[in-house]
Order: structure tokens, then sequence, then C-alpha cells
């Protein structure tokens, strides 16, 4: 077969496939893991239902794709943050900033890991939450390389990932704090992490 063949060919098929996920997630976050059915997936796909059959044989195995695929994207996107060579007053807020536009960009697939029952979504939010921890566990130690922190590098850590966690998030943006919650998380570590 003639390479451009095969290329077109890959290309259909990744379209395809990226069609099929975005229905899938589109669909699970409308109607929750339990009422998912696949035809209702290859319908807003624009596909048949036979090609979603071939993509993914069952909804688990198409459900755990689509949110596997979406959250590898993401821990990717959070281990390429790096700490800016600032003040350690701008290390936190661009933590805090950093957080909120990760979690304002992919929210449908935090909210569906969270909330869908998905099989599988708790263990792909845990590897995330690992991901995260890192990021922040980096940013802490360079603080405390300069003298900055004024509790343990690791106690650091927890505090800043507790209230940077998805769940606390979703709280202090849903709650009265609303809009300013960013910038009361980035007051509440200041006060509590800077010397």
């Amino acid at each position: 077969m003639r390479t451009y063949v095969q290329r077109a060919r890959a290309d259909q098929r990744e379209r395809t496939a990226l069609a099929i996920e975005r229905a899938a997630l589109r669909e699970l976050g409308i109607r929750g893991y339990a009422d998912l059915r696949l035809a209702d997936v290859a319908q807003r796909a624009g596909v048949a239902l036979r090609t979603l059959y071939l993509h993914a044989p069952t909804k688990e195995a198409l459900v755990s794709a689509a949110l596997g695929r979406r959250a590898v994207a993401l821990a990717r996107k959070v281990e390429r943050w790096q700490p800016p060579e600032a003040s350690a007053a701008a290390v936190l807020d661009d933590l805090v900033a950093y957080h909120e536009r990760t979690y304002r960009s992919d929210r449908q697939v935090l909210e569906l890991l969270v909330d869908s029952g998905a099989p599988g979504g708790g263990a792909l939010l845990r590897s995330l939450d690992r991901v995260r921890l890192q990021l922040i566990e980096r940013a802490m130690a360079m603080l405390a390389r300069r003298g900055a922190l004024r509790v343990r590098p690791e106690h650091a850590a927890a505090l800043a990932h507790a209230l940077l966690a998805y769940p606390t998030w979703r709280a202090a943006l849903t709650g009265p704090a609303k809009r300013r919650a960013p910038a009361l998380i980035a007051d509440a570590l200041r006060s509590s992490l800077l010397a």
C-alpha cells in the first residue's frame, strides 16, 4: 500500500477516535456512567455503532480510554510548569494562577473524574494528584533553598497541596468567595508559608 494512502487512513482513524472520545466525554457529563449508552455516543460522534465497537468494544473500555487519554494529557501539561525565578510571593502567586488556569481549561475532565462514577476515574485522579504534588514539592524545595519558608518544605507542600486540590478549589469557587477564591488562596499561602 502506498505511504500517502496509509497516512490518510491513519489521519482519518485519529479524527474518528477523537470524535468518539469527545462524544463519550460529553455523554458521560450529561448522563453519568450508569446511564451512558454506546448508541448515543456513536450518534453524537457521527459514526456507525459498529465503528464505535471497533474503537472500544465495551462501555468501560470507551470511558477508561477517553478519560485516560485526557488525564495523561493534563498530567503532561501540569508536569511542564516551572516556578519562576522571582520573589517567593511571586512564585506562590504563579503556582495558584497556574492551578486556576489548569482547572478552568480542564474542568470538564476533572469533574468527570470526580463525579461520574466511571471505573478507573479515582485511580486517574490519584495519579494526576501525584503529579501535582511533585510540582508543588519542587516549588517548595526551591523556596526552602532560598530561605523564604517559615515552615519545613514538606509541611509547606502539604498545605499548598490541600489548598490547591481540585475538590477544595471547586468548593472555594462555588462558595461565597467565588471569583476572589484564587486571590484568597494565594493570600493564605503567602501568610502561612513565607518568612
